[in-house]
């Protein structure tokens, strides 16, 4: 099936090769996907990937902007799609009318997946899924609005999975892993809402609290100190470690890390500042730990990241 979106970008323009090969280098490049590089201003750089199948569209926007910028765009037809938001690693299954719309991309760089499933068969799958009732029958009032079910946090796990996808290089057996891909992905987003409603109220409100916290001082030593953390919020060390997994999906190290590393390389593509204070900014204050860190998450070391501000 063909994209439901249809973006309206001002004042873009094709990156040149030599730009698109280096932005490459720091981004997820899928073989079997149509990429496009645009840049959107004042080189802020967005990298788009496509791929098709007749249950669903999946399209990555990969983006390094050095100022907020706004999105205008359009939904073609009503569509039913799971948005995953690599940076804060969280998907959200989402019902749009036909209409135009606007969205603002913040500062740095993050990842975005956006999976639009063929509305007749999404509804017949769905009919027995018991947390999408009230998202089926918001579709079929005539009036219907855009309606968001909860977040919850499993986007870098369906990265990894399109990954995995990408590898198979037989034609028969991609096809046949996409329509694995598309159907694990409604029924992970699916069995995660049912844990999130029945995790006790109190659970879930300490959760939030816990998730803005570390959020918001992920460079501090104490978001990846469990013990500490444990008496800031006056749980146990099990509870922190259990609360930290309803809260992130993840164990609380792995999100620290993952937050830490974003970040970094958010610094690295919109800034000119030194590795070595990029370090310290991300919560590292040995660059060659940092630098180890780093290379194990995005497969390359910091100063191989190609720099648009860097002299």
């Amino acid at each position: 099936m063909r994209s439901n979106f249809k973006f309206h970008f001002a004042q873009a323009k094709t990156v040149t090769a030599t730009g698109a090969e280096a932005l490459r280098k720091n981004m997820l490049s899928l073989r079997m996907a149509n990429p496009s590089f645009l840049e959107l201003g004042s080189e802020n750089i967005l990298y788009y990937q496509e791929i098709s199948h007749f249950l669903a569209h999946i399209e990555l926007f990969q983006h390094a902007l050095n100022q907020e910028i706004q999105v205008d765009f359009s939904i073609l037809k009503p569509t039913f799609f799971l948005c995953a938001d690599l940076k804060s690693d969280s998907c959200c299954l989402v019902f749009m009318p036909a209409g135009k719309y606007q969205k603002q991309l913040p500062v740095g760089s993050n990842q975005i997946m956006l999976i639009t499933f063929r509305p007749d068969w999404f509804i017949d799958k769905c009919q027995e899924l018991t947390e999408f009732k009230s998202l089926i029958r918001h579709f079929h009032n005539s009036s219907a609005q855009q309606l968001n079910l909860p977040r919850v946090g499993f986007a870098q796990n369906l990265v990894k999975s399109l990954k995995k996808l990408d590898e198979v290089i037989v034609d028969f057996k991609r096809a046949n892993q996409s329509y694995i891909f598309i159907n694990n992905a409604i029924d992970k987003y699916h069995n995660k809402l049912k844990v999130r409603k029945n995790t006790p109220p109190d659970q879930r409100r300490k959760a939030v609290e816990i998730s803005l916290f570390v959020t918001e001082n992920f460079n501090a030593e104490i978001v990846n100190d469990l013990p500490r953390l444990s008496r800031q919020f006056m749980v146990s060390e099990r509870s922190m470690a259990r609360l930290a997994k309803i809260a992130f999906g993840i164990p609380l190290h792995e999100h620290v890390t993952k937050l830490r590393v974003h970040f970094a390389l958010g610094q690295l593509l919109i800034t000119a500042k030194p590795i070595k204070e990029i370090a310290q900014l991300s919560g590292y204050k040995e660059p060659h730990y940092f630098s180890k860190v780093f290379k194990k998450y995005f497969g390359i070391a910091p100063k191989s990241v190609f720099r648009p501000y860097k002299t």
